[in-house]
């Protein structure tokens, strides 16, 4: 028996340091994972352009059925990179969008130019505008409201 618990005793000598491996491992997998974290920050940071809008949502108030009222939303481009608009969705055939094709260099300003045409409607109107870029969360929303009497 005592023979067995020396065999017992030097086999726990001997393994007890390769148990200690694992804070290696950790620290191994810490610096990895601190590295993904440091390649998402540089992503966040990659070269994406940013939108910032004077204002984002537009009323118009009252309008009279049938009559053709214009807005403009101005932004800025305060990214990293040149900022193109690929497209804008209108949530309604009413709402006509126009703007530049162009890319928005980083700091240049520029306008999205909206058309709602009251034709047919009545009460009071909601409509969002899809914009669909190349920025970091590809979307952006603008809204406009109106009462048509």
């Amino acid at each position: 028996m005592l023979f067995f618990t020396r065999y017992i005793v030097l086999l726990f000598v001997f393994l007890a340091p390769l148990t200690s491996c694992k804070q290696t491992v950790d620290i191994k997998n810490k610096s990895e994972s601190e590295s993904v974290q440091s390649k998402e920050n540089i992503d966040d940071e990659k070269v994406y352009p940013k939108f910032e809008f004077v204002k984002e949502l537009h009323k118009f108030g009252e309008v009279s059925e049938g009559e053709i009222v214009v807005c403009e939303f101005y932004f800025r481009n305060v990214g990293n990179g040149n900022l193109i608009i690929k497209s804008i969705e209108s949530s309604c055939g009413c709402a006509v969008v126009k703007w530049t094709n162009k890319p928005i260099k980083v700091g240049e300003e520029s306008k999205i130019t909206v058309e709602f045409d009251s034709k047919g409607r009545s009460g009071r109107q909601y409509k969002v505008l899809t914009i669909f870029a190349n920025t970091k969360q590809k979307v952006k929303e603008l809204k406009i409201t109106a009462t048509v009497k």
